[in-house]
This record gives structure tokens, C-alpha cells and sequence, in this order.
């Protein structure tokens, strides 16, 4: 047999990108930095730093050698694990808001080693999450750390609520799932909210996310302080996305009503965004939510409903749902959808507002992308537009218009009966 024996003592070709390539991302760069400094409202600005964000991206990733960026994604799950240690001996907390901690104060402050101490703001001082200030000489003790924007994030109750949900509910979940659930189930999208990923990682069948969460007292606490928070985070602008005071009431003079709203806190941040909107509001979850208290006034009516076993008994209304079908697979959303599509049936003034993130249908941002595999844990799902037509139209919806498309976070979809 012939053929050439492998060359050895060689290593791989040189990296050397394309100064052409390098150039054209740099011009890039350039001419978005000068949108952003000609920018005349928040908006443009946010748009060209988003291009920015994208470009200097593509320009690391052409700078990054191969096994470089293998070793990035290798290791990066152990900067969560940095980040969890540090939250338990609440190193953060000691740093003061507007100067530099040596090590050997930190210490003192968390009971814990020197060199343990530096190993931690090491890793994140090298993401630049800290800043580290290395003495000229090497000493544990005279190495000091101090505040960057990112820390201070990191100490606000959003922070620590998320990041705690994630690492001791869904990364171990994850863990314990893959890749036996898909061997077991075949690798595709979860279809049985019953029998999910999350399911199989607890060793039990016939029960969802939330059937499993309840069983777990810590867990489900983490889980509502989690939830909690981010029910609140960016409803101000939320609250004026959509003209929330130009929808018609039924003929009960009902405007809205928000489908598993929970405590309420949409509903009275479109309440302060119009004061004088038409109509009444109706808040509905679960009776055991609703129970637990909610933020409202006493002028929204509050009505315990289950989307998934009960037809919505408010007719010809307009109907809100916030970070409901995400959670869900296809099949249980359009239970949800047909729920909810026999109230509207008939009432051609009848709209539903899904507000929920949207992403693009080509080239997604890589965070908003690995959210929807964060989703697939539990039999949820990230869609982007193309995805959310083909569903609201097996249901027998047609879409109008999203506002806020393109947004980090949620988007208002604007949906009617296709009658």
C-alpha cells in the first residue's frame, strides 16, 4: 500500500488571518464608533454599540487561535464555579463601593486563606469582572482587588437570585440529562412537558419542571426569589411598549386581562405608563398565587384560572401573557392557545399580546441562542420570529406587528384571530 507517512516534529501551520480581513473588521468598528458618536437618541446609540458589540466579536474570534478558543470553551464552566465559591464566603461584600481591599484584609473579613482568596480574583480579574492590582514584588497578602461595573452587578439581588437558580437547579439538571435523555427519547425538542430533560435528570416520570420544583423547599425558594426579580426587571419600558390605552374593553368594560400574571407586577406597570386607559383589569393565575398576595390595587379583578385546563371565561377581551410559552413545547402551548382562542372567537376588536423575547431568524446573538438551549432542559423553548409565526398560525392566529423587535429581552407581539 502506498501513501506518505505522517510528518512528525511538526506542529500546526502558522495563524496568521488575513490583514485584509482584520481591516475591514477594524473599518467596521470604525464607522460604527462614529454612528455612536453622531447618535441623536438613546436608540441610535444602543444600535451602534450593538454593532460594535458584533464586530469587535468577529474581530477576537479572528485573532484567537484554534486551540485557544477550544481551551475558552473547555474551561469557561469553572469561572461559575469561582463565581458560586465567591458568593458563599461573600467576598464581594467586603470590597469598599469606591477603593481597592488588599487580600490580607479580605481575608480577615471571610475567615478564609490568603492564597485561597487569590486564586479566586485571579480567574476574575483575568474576565475583568475585578480589578487587580499587582504589587511589584510577589505577595498574597499585598495583592488588592476593587469594584468594576460587572462586581457591583453582581451584588444587586437579580444577580445572585439568577445565578444561583442556574447553578444549583439547571446546571446539575443538565449534567444528569445529557446525553442519556436523548439516547432514551431520540435527539429532538422535548414534545411531553411531562417527560423533559429536567424530568429524566431527577430519575422520574410523568412530571414537569414545576411538578419537581415543588417537591424541593430550597430550590423552590431560590427559584421564586430568582423569578421574583426578574418579573420586575425592565417593565417600565415594558409598560410603554405597546399603546396599551388604545384597546377596546368588552362588552363587560373589560380592557385586559393578564393570563398567569402572578403577583401583578405587569399589570401595574402598564397601569403607570396609562392612568387613563379604558376599562377594567383582570389579573388570573393560580389560586395558590393568588392567594400569596399580589401588588395591584384593589380596582383589578383577580380571577384564579389554569390555562391549560380551563377555556378563559372572559369573552371578547384583550388578552396579555408575559413569559408563559417559553416554557412550554409546542404541544402544550397550543392548548394554551386554543384556551384562549374560543374566548376571542367572534369578537373581531379581540387581540392577544404575547410579550416574550423574540430572536432573529438568521444570526443570533450567541447569549440569546444559548438561552434557548437553557430552555430545553425543561421542555421550553427561545423562538425566533419564523418559529412563533408557524405556531400561532397552527392555532389559528395570524401576527400584526411585534413591537420592540429586536430587543435583549422581550418583544409585545401584537396577534388576532385569523377569521
Amino acid at each position: 500500500m502506498s501513501g506518505s507517512k505522517p510528518q512528525t516534529g511538526q506542529g500546526p501551520p502558522p495563524f496568521e488571518p488575513s490583514i485584509e480581513h482584520l481591516a475591514s473588521l477594524s473599518e467596521s468598528i470604525q464607522a460604527s464608533l462614529a454612528q455612536y458618536s453622531s447618535a441623536s437618541n438613546p436608540a441610535e446609540k444602543a444600535s451602534a454599540l450593538k454593532a460594535i458589540q458584533a464586530t469587535s466579536s468577529k474581530l477576537s474570534l479572528a485573532t484567537t487561535p484554534i486551540p485557544r478558543r477550544f481551551n475558552e470553551i473547555l474551561l469557561r464552566p469553572y469561572l461559575n464555579v469561582t463565581l458560586r465559591l465567591v458568593f458563599e464566603i461573600s467576598l464581594l461584600e467586603t470590597i469598599p463601593s469606591n477603593s481597592p481591599i488588599t487580600i490580607e484584609e479580605a481575608a480577615s473579613k471571610v475567615n478564609t486563606s490568603e492564597e485561597f482568596i487569590f486564586r479566586l480574583i485571579r480567574v476574575l480579574g483575568a474576565f475583568e469582572i475585578l480589578e487587580v492590582l499587582y504589587p511589584e514584588e510577589p505577595n498574597f497578602g499585598l495583592i488588592s482587588f476593587s469594584h468594576t461595573p460587572t462586581s457591583r452587578f453582581l451584588l444587586s439581588p437579580l444577580a445572585k437570585a439568577s445565578f444561583r437558580h442556574h447553578f444549583e437547579t439547571m446546571l446539575p439538571a443538565q449534567l444528569g440529562s445529557v446525553p442519556g435523555y436523548y439516547h432514551k427519547y431520540g435527539f429532538k425538542c422535548p414534545e411531553d412537558h411531562k417527560n423533559v430533560p429536567f424530568t429524566f435528570a431527577h430519575g422520574t416520570v410523568d412530571e414537569g419542571f414545576f411538578d419537581i420544583l415543588v417537591k424541593d423547599a430550597d430550590k423552590l425558594a431560590i427559584f421564586n426569589n430568582a423569578m421574583a426579580v426578574m418579573a420586575v426587571l425592565g417593565l417600565t419600558s415594558l409598560g410603554s411598549m405597546y399603546a396599551f390605552d388604545q384597546l377596546v374593553p368588552n362588552q363587560d368594560g373589560i380592557a385586559l386581562v393578564d393570563i398567569g400574571g402572578g403577583k401583578g407586577q405587569m399589570l401595574k406597570a402598564i397601569q403607570a405608563a396609562y392612568p387613563g386607559m379604558r376599562g377594567k383589569l383582570v389579573l388570573e393565575d393560580l389560586k395558590v398565587v393568588l392567594d400569596g398576595g399580589v401588588v395591584v390595587d384593589d380596582d383589578v379583578v383577580k380571577i384564579p384560572y389554569d390555562f391549560f385546563k380551563e377555556v378563559q371565561p372572559i369573552k371578547g377581551s384583550n388578552y396579555f401573557l408575559k413569559s408563559i410559552f417559553h416554557d412550554w413545547p409546542d404541544k402544550a402551548c397550543l392548548q394554551i392557545l386554543s384556551n384562549i382562542a374560543q374566548a376571542m372567537r367572534g369578537h373581531p376588536l379581540s387581540k392577544l399580546l404575547i410579550c416574550e423575547l423574540v430572536l432573529p431568524d438568521q444570526y443570533p446573538e450567541p447569549m440569546m441562542a444559548m438561552r434557548d438551549i437553557n430552555m430545553l432542559l425543561i421542555g421550553g423553548q427561545e423562538r425566533n420570529l419564523f418559529q412563533w409565526n408557524a405556531l400561532l398560525t397552527q392555532a389559528g392566529f395570524k401576527i400584526l406587528k411585534v413591537h420592540g423587535v429586536g430587543g435583549e429581552n422581550s418583544s409585545i407581539i401584537e396577534v388576532v384571530l385569523n377569521e
